[in-house]
């Protein structure tokens, strides 16, 4: 169904705002708390950056005015370090209003998400292939081609794919003009065709 822009500039609001935050500086409320006592401050970012999840994704996840700031390829990395942290609030912040699971019902749509977070498996690495931009203003968009690599946790089987996402801003009403997910296109990361023929000789 079609949700009326009024009503998903409200519910974008609602999920940012926070009584007596600063102007720019709103806290992203989390659905989980990811770790205490400090622990954020050494633990390296699922993202797999080299930074540590502090002075990396964390920023975009807690800051509207850090998200707004962000170039698309940092968006790519903490939309995938929100996933391997539960960060659902993120996730639905960061998706772009015309994206085919946008949904009014923020609570249906958090539960949803929540049901599948790739709970089985360990996010190890997002590594970005290439990014491009066009346009400038409103009309501006950017693409990101990226692997996301993550591990069974129970088999520890490593798996992979590759995406190629589309991101739009919706202007300074919606998440201080962020680069928002609008759409992507999931295919084989580069080599998979190769190892399964060379799996296929061994066996064969």
């Amino acid at each position: 169904f079609v949700v009326n822009h009024h009503s998903r500039e409200k519910n974008y609001r609602c999920l940012f705002a926070k009584k007596g935050a600063k102007k720019g500086r709103s806290k992203i409320k989390g659905t989980k708390p990811s770790s205490g006592f400090g622990g954020a401050a050494v633990e390296p970012c699922p993202c797999g950056s080299g930074d540590s999840y502090s002075k990396c994704c964390a920023k975009l996840h807690n800051s509207v005015q850090a998200f707004g700031e962000a170039s698309a390829e940092a968006v790519v990395r903490a939309r995938y370090c929100a996933y391997a942290k539960r960060e659902i609030n993120f996730i639905i912040a960061s998706t772009h209003p015309e994206n085919k699971d946008f949904t009014s019902d923020i609570a249906h749509w958090r539960k949803r998400i929540g049901q599948n977070c790739y709970d089985n498996f360990k996010l190890t690495q997002c590594t970005i292939l290439k990014e491009t931009y066009e346009g400038d203003g409103p009309d501006s968009r950017a693409e990101v081609q990226f692997i996301a690599k993550m591990r069974d946790r129970n088999t520890m089987v490593e798996t992979a794919f590759m995406e190629t996402s589309k991101f739009e801003r919706c202007g300074n009403e919606m998440q201080n003009n962020a680069w928002l997910y609008k759409e992507g296109v999931i295919a084989d990361p580069p080599g998979r065709e190769e190892q399964a023929v060379q799996a296929g000789q061994h066996t064969g």
